[in-house]
C-alpha cells in the first residue's frame, strides 16, 4: 500500500465531521488550555456551513510530512497563516456560541474576531456555577436565553472546579450541567467539553437519554484529565430536573462505582 496523500491523511482522521489530532498538537491559537476546544468550535462551525472541504485546506497548509518518522504531522510554526486565513474567513459569523464559567477571556475574544454572538453574560462571567444562586436544571432559564448552535466549557467538569454542591458527587454535579447543556444546544448543533474529571466517553448512555450522541472522546495533552469530547445534539429534546435525577438514580443502580452519589 502507497503513502497517502496529505489529503487522505486529514480524512482518515475524520470523526463525524471532525479533525482529530494527536494529542498536543492542536493550533495554539491563545496557547492556553482552550486551544483544543477552539478547535473543534471552528471545526465544527466548517461543518454547520456544509463547508468542511474548506477547513481541511486550510488546516492542511500545516501539515508537513515527516521524513523520520514517515508521516504526516502538523507544523506549529505554519499555525499563524492558517489563524490568519480563519479571521478572514469568519467562519462563525450568524452563529450562536455559549460557554459555562469562562477562565478569562482571550479565547472568547478570538472566537468573537471570528465572527460568532457570545452573550453578554458569558463574557461578564456573570452565570454563578456555586453558591445559592448557581445555575442548575431548575434554574437555568433564568440566565439562559434561546438555543445555541455550539456550547463549550473548558475545565468545569471537574472535581475541584466548584460544581459540587450538597453531599453530590462531581460527577452527579456535572450530569446536571450536561443536562443544562442539552437543553441549549439547538438540534444539529454541537457541545464540546474539555479537562475535567468527569469527561468520559463511559457516560454515554447517559448522553443519549438527554439528546446527545458522543462524536469522540480523545486526548488533547499530557497531564490528568486532560481529554476533550465533542458530542452532537441529535433532536429537540428537553431535560427537566427530576426526569434527570430519575435516570441518573437508575443508571446508578446499575453501575454504582461509575456514577457515584
Amino acid at each position: 500500500m502507497g503513502q497517502l496523500s496529505k489529503e487522505e491523511w486529514l480524512r482518515k482522521r475524520l470523526r463525524g465531521n471532525f479533525l482529530i489530532l494527536d494529542k498536543n498538537e492542536f493550533p495554539k491559537f491563545t496557547n492556553s488550555s482552550y486551544d483544543s476546544s477552539l478547535f473543534g468550535i471552528i471545526n465544527g462551525a466548517y461543518a454547520i456551513n456544509n463547508r468542511l472541504d474548506d477547513f481541511l485546506k486550510i488546516i492542511g497548509q500545516s501539515v508537513v510530512f515527516d521524513e523520520r518518522a514517515g508521516n504526516y504531522r502538523m507544523d506549529a510554526s505554519n499555525m499563524e497563516k492558517n489563524k490568519k486565513l480563519l479571521l478572514k474567513d469568519k467562519i462563525l459569523s450568524g452563529l450562536n456560541i455559549f460557554e459555562l464559567n469562562p477562565r478569562g477571556t482571550n479565547h472568547l475574544d478570538f472566537l468573537e474576531q471570528l465572527g460568532a454572538a457570545i452573550p453578554e453574560n458569558v463574557k461578564k462571567n456573570q452565570i454563578p456555577i456555586s453558591g445559592e444562586k448557581a445555575i442548575n436544571l431548575k434554574n437555568w432559564s433564568s440566565s439562559i436565553n434561546g438555543r445555541y448552535d455550539i456550547t463549550f466549557s473548558n475545565e468545569l467538569m471537574d472535581e475541584n472546579s466548584g460544581i459540587k454542591y450538597g453531599n453530590h458527587s462531581a460527577v452527579y454535579s456535572a450530569f446536571e450541567l450536561y443536562s443544562m447543556f442539552a437543553n441549549i444546544t439547538r438540534k444539529s448543533g454541537f457541545s464540546i467539553h474539555s479537562n475535567g474529571s468527569a469527561i468520559s466517553s463511559l457516560y454515554e448512555t447517559y448522553f443519549q437519554f438527554i439528546g446527545f450522541k458522543v462524536i469522540e472522546y480523545f486526548r488533547n495533552s499530557d497531564g490528568s484529565f486532560r481529554f476533550t469530547m465533542i458530542m452532537e445534539k441529535l433532536n429537540d429534546k428537553q431535560t427537566s430536573f427530576d426526569e434527570f435525577l430519575y435516570i441518573y438514580t437508575e443508571l446508578k443502580k446499575r453501575w454504582p462505582t461509575r456514577y457515584g452519589n
